[in-house]
Order: structure tokens, then C-alpha cells, then sequence
């Protein structure tokens, strides 16, 4: 087994402990999309979606693989956030909230990092699925609204949510909702709702399309996006899983598994074929949650936990998390009792949709990202409100 070091220089080469940034080692080293893992060379790979790899190549390629490549790396990743933040007043309007919520969640998010290095240096692009995942819904809301739906809205939102599975496809869980929500927010003849349904679906396909051949051709096996589901619940779930990654981490657990620290499991990894070996994992996590109802179920629920109340390891931050996911509760429900029915629903997918699969498997700060302005801009409304309506209590002497 080999020891735990953040980046490092392995026999093979360049070597990290993000699969992601692995993976550009490979494709600027011409490699092509392979090699996720920390302990060895594995071959071809669909473990991580493209975008953030092929990015990463590319600032590898003008600013290297040392400092300035590292450094040229966590500043996009620093103004992606900035740009997610400066965006959620523009994001708040169009909602119908007003700027306001969103300029008070937004400086109060880059005041204070949320996710703390996660949103300077440890992250992928998490930020861009958020900013784009917003873009999506306000075009959602804005067909929800029309009479008509029309052909060229039609493929403009189907390519809009493929060219998202490429940036993180776990939103994808989300898309049938979101679709919903505008086939049934007005009415209209069951001949436009198919036909716009049908469009987008199809558009939606032919865009993950080329993905989706060069998996089954290097990879030998038909995929949605990535393969690493089986090996994620193998991990998440077995005799000696926590509820979260660095739980798993700081226990070595993950190193008993995991072929980004365990040298003998990414040979198998190599030897198997990274499908097949997903598949095995998938098999084996099956298993033990048949086996272990009331182990799954209580890390299931740590997870859920975690995921919105932050890790109770760090008080600070679980009171910050705490506090910013009911306030954006108590925002949804007085989005819907102003009458923001069609916004407060969609926004209510993101909440309900999204966070399921990351139930099942150890819980990362950056998984909440994709879905963060969802939960900032109702937190921010009903700060706004509480603030407004204190304003009005007081006597007209004290407020100034």
C-alpha cells in the first residue's frame, strides 16, 4: 500500500491524489483520457467526466505541470466561484426576488468561503454545473411562462443539459423534473407537450452521443457518463465505512478499496478492465447493504446529514451549514406563499432531486456545490425578509 501524499511524483510520473487532475497528467503527456489513480497506471478511464480534465490539460499545456500550471489552476477555479457569486443577484431578479437576496447571499459567500480550500485550490468545477444549472432553470422558467414551446427552445435546452452531463452528470437526476414542471405549468395540447418532450430528449442524446461511443468503444461497455458507481458504493459501503470521505481518509478505510491508494487494487483495476472492476465493486456493495440493512440505513442517514448540515467534526462550520440550509428552507416556503409557484418548485428539485444519490455515498463538501445557488438565493430572500420585516416593527425613530 502506498503512503497518502497530497501531490506527488510516483515511478510512472506526475501523480495526485485527484483523479481529475491525473487524468490531464495523461492527456498532456499524450496519454489520452487514463490513468486516474494515484497508485498506478491503469489504461483507458471513464471515472471522472471530461470537462475538468480537458481543461486541466490544457493549462498543463501552456503553464506546465509544476507551480505555474498548479497556480494557473486554482485561479480559474477562484474566479469561477467569483463569477458564480457576482452572478447570484442577476440570479435572484430574474426569479423574481429582487437583487437584493442575491447580493446578500453572494457577498456573504465571498466573505466568508463556505467550503473553505475547496473553493481555492481542492475543487473541480463544481462551480461551472452550478452557474450552468442556473442558467437552465431560469431558461425553464422562462418556457414555463410562454404559451407556446417552441421547436428551437426545444433543442436549445436539450443541448444546454448534455453539454452539462460533461461537466458534472450527476444533475442529471434533475432534467425529467425540470421538464415536467414546464410540460404542465400551462396548458397546451398533448401533441406540443410530446413533440417538445420528444425534441429534447432526442437533442439531449445526440449531444452525450460522442461521449457515449468512445466509452464503448475504449472502454468497452455501455455507460452514462462515468463507470465509478460500483466502486464509490464499495467504499461508501462496507464493514469499515464513515459517513464521510475524510473519515475514511483520516481511518485509511478508503486505502483498504480504493485503487487511488492501494497499490494491489489498481493492478486488478489494470488487469480486469476498469468496467469489469466497477462491476465487481457494484456486486460486492449490493451484497453488504442486503447484508447489513441497519448499518446502511444509519450511514444513509449520516450522509443525508452531512450533506446539509456540514461535518460535525468542525462546530463552526456545522453551525454555518445548519444555519444556511434552514434559511434556505424557511425561503422556499415564503417564495411559495408570495405566489413564486413555478420558481419555488423548480428550485425545490434541486433540493429534493439532486442530494439522493449522494446519500448513498461518502459525503464530500463538493458535492453540495452544483446546487448551491438553490440554497444560497432562498437563504438570501428570507434573511431579506426577516431583515425587512424587523425594519417595519421597529419605531419609526430607531431606524435611523
Amino acid at each position: 500500500m502506498v503512503e497518502l501524499t497530497s501531490d506527488a511524483v510516483a515511478p510512472d510520473g506526475l501523480r495526485s491524489l485527484d483523479e481529475g487532475i491525473n487524468i490531464a497528467y495523461a492527456i498532456h503527456a499524450g496519454n489520452g483520457f487514463a490513468d486516474p489513480f494515484w497508485a498506478g497506471l491503469t489504461g483507458p478511464t471513464a471515472h471522472c467526466a471530461p470537462a475538468f480534465s480537458v481543461v486541466t490539460a490544457a493549462i498543463f499545456s501552456v503553464f506546465g505541470t509544476g507551480a505555474g500550471g498548479a497556480i494557473a489552476r486554482d485561479l480559474l477555479h477562484i474566479a469561477g466561484f467569483s463569477l458564480l457569486f457576482a452572478l447570484l443577484p442577476l440570479f435572484a431578479f430574474r426569479l423574481g426576488l429582487t437583487a437584493a437576496p442575491g447580493v446578500a447571499s453572494g457577498l456573504a459567500a465571498a466573505i466568508y468561503p463556505y467550503y473553505g480550500l475547496r473553493e481555492l485550490t481542492r475543487g473541480r468545477d463544481e462551480w461551472l454545473a452550478a452557474i450552468v444549472g442556473m442558467l437552465l432553470l431560469l431558461y425553464a422558467l422562462r418556457m414555463a411562462r410562454r404559451e407556446e414551446l417552441t421547436r428551437s427552445s426545444a433543442v436549445l435546452y436539450g443541448a444546454g443539459w448534455g453539454a452539462l452531463m460533461y461537466v458534472q452528470p450527476a444533475m442529471v437526476t434533475i432534467l425529467p423534473f425540470h421538464l415536467a414542471i414546464v410540460l404542465l405549468a400551462r396548458k397546451r395540447s398533448s401533441g406540443q407537450r410530446a413533440s417538445f418532450a420528444i425534441s429534447v430528449v432526442a437533442v439531449f442524446l445526440l449531444v452525450i452521443l460522442p461521449w457515449t461511443i468512445r466509452n464503448r468503444v475504449v472502454m468497452g461497455g455501455w455507460m452514462f457518463m462515468r463507470d465509478d458507481l460500483g466502486l464509490e458504493l464499495e467504499v461508501s459501503n462496507s464493514d469499515g465505512a464513515t459517513a464521510s470521505f475524510d473519515g475514511n481518509l483520516a481511518s485509511r478505510w478508503i486505502c483498504q478499496l480504493h485503487p487511488t491508494c492501494n497499490q494491489a487494487a489498481a493492478i486488478q483495476v489494470l488487469d480486469l478492465g476498469e468496467v469489469e472492476f466497477n462491476r465487481q465493486a457494484m456486486a460486492n456493495a449490493i451484497s453488504w447493504i442486503r447484508n447489513n440493512p441497519s448499518r446502511f440505513g444509519a450511514l444513509t442517514l449520516r450522509r443525508a446529514a452531512g450533506f446539509w448540515l456540514g461535518s460535525p467534526s468542525n462546530p463552526l462550520a456545522l453551525l454555518l451549514s445548519a444555519t444556511v440550509s434552514l434559511l434556505g428552507a424557511a425561503g422556499l416556503w415564503l417564495m411559495w406563499r408570495t405566489g413564486l409557484r413555478i420558481e419555488t418548485t423548480l428550485l425545490g428539485a434541486f433540493w429534493i432531486v439532486y442530494p439522493l444519490a449522494f446519500y448513498l455515498i461518502q459525503r464530500v463538501d463538493r458535492y453540495q456545490v452544483p446546487i448551491y445557488p438553490a440554497i444560497l438565493l432562498p437563504a438570501g430572500f428570507a434573511s431579506v425578509t426577516l431583515y425587512r420585516n424587523l425594519r417595519k416593527s421597529m419605531p419609526s425613530g430607531s431606524k435611523n
